[in-house]
């Protein structure tokens, strides 16, 4: 089954300008990821700079999205905390406000058990009527979901599948073996994204996808038709652009590339995370002049999220 969640999907950063939310950038930035061919977005990632960001801009961020994107595309809004109280109140307003899914995070700081990760993950879900996605991310955590753990989430409807950010293929299958074969699983790993959907992932959720999604959109194209070795050798052109991205933490680097791609467009970052170190610059430029440039024009219609 070709499930609407299936594909490419661009971690969003959030344009700040004078401290606020820079709306008419994030406008144009929206436009431009549909009409490259990204397969959805995600609103509210670390990447989007979830953790400084008020509820209020939060909120801002999906009805914004969808004025631009149209009201059949797919947003997920990347929800969550370490409070389970606030989480379903993320969750409820993501959904008021237009969002096609939820991305949720797993609680950060407090280290919870596997069993309160379940706990807390089916009392969010509960709150919801829109397919959620779990966000498992252990780096930022310091949790790892295990598998037997997210079987039982799975076992909820609204759980259609996960994100799991490294690329480990081997843990890919084991998902697979937990749950079902129609378990969606993403991987966060843009530099894997062809050998994890050969192992039998459905697709990606990358900042990377902010800079290329119409490159990320022929690997997509080249995974569906089998084609592996085309889809290794495109991800290959995105090889230099990861190194340079990985030397600041994101979505620092993302941000000055995207400067450098959409004129307005800012390369501010809230604090604490600061300008990215000058000599990052010049290698952006280089590299960047090997990706599809940005095009004016308008939305194009969307596919049904339904």
């Amino acid at each position: 089954m070709d499930h609407w969640l299936h594909g490419m999907f661009t971690a969003l950063v959030t344009p700040f300008s004078a401290g606020a939310l820079d709306e008419p950038s994030l406008l144009r930035l929206v436009d431009w990821q549909v009409r490259e061919g990204a397969d959805g977005i995600v609103l509210g990632s670390a990447s989007g700079e979830y953790s400084t960001l008020t509820r209020n801009e939060r909120i801002r961020l999906v009805r914004l999205a969808r004025a631009a994107a149209g009201p059949g595309y797919p947003i997920l809004a990347a929800a969550g905390s370490n409070s389970t109280a606030d989480s379903i109140a993320e969750v409820k307003d993501a959904a008021a406000a237009g969002a096609s899914a939820i991305l949720l995070r797993l609680p950060y700081y407090n280290r919870p058990t596997q069993a309160g990760l379940v706990q807390h993950v089916l009392s969010v879900v509960e709150a919801t009527s829109l397919p959620v996605i779990i966000d498992n991310d252990p780096d930022r955590c310091a949790v790892d979901l295990t598998p037997e753990a997210l079987a039982e989430m799975a076992a909820h409807p609204a759980v259609v599948g996960v994100l799991e950010r490294r690329g480990d293929i081997a843990r890919c299958d084991r998902i697979m073996r937990s749950c079902s074969r129609h378990f969606l699983r993403l991987t966060g790993a843009g530099d894997a994204i062809p050998s994890y959907v050969a192992a039998g992932g459905c697709g990606a959720v990358t900042s990377i996808g902010n800079l290329a999604p119409r490159l990320l959109r022929r690997i997509r194209e080249a995974c569906r038709a089998g084609a592996f070795e085309q889809a290794q050798t495109l991800q290959r052109r995105l090889t230099p652009l990861h190194g340079l991205l990985s030397r600041e933490p994101d979505p620092v680097a993302v941000k000055l590339a995207l400067s450098f791609q959409h004129s307005g467009v800012e390369p501010t970052c809230r604090l604490p995370l600061v300008a990215a170190q000058p000599s990052l610059a010049e290698e952006l430029k280089y590299v960047l002049d090997d990706l599809p440039r940005p095009v004016n024009g308008h939305a194009v219609s969307h596919r049904s999220a339904a």
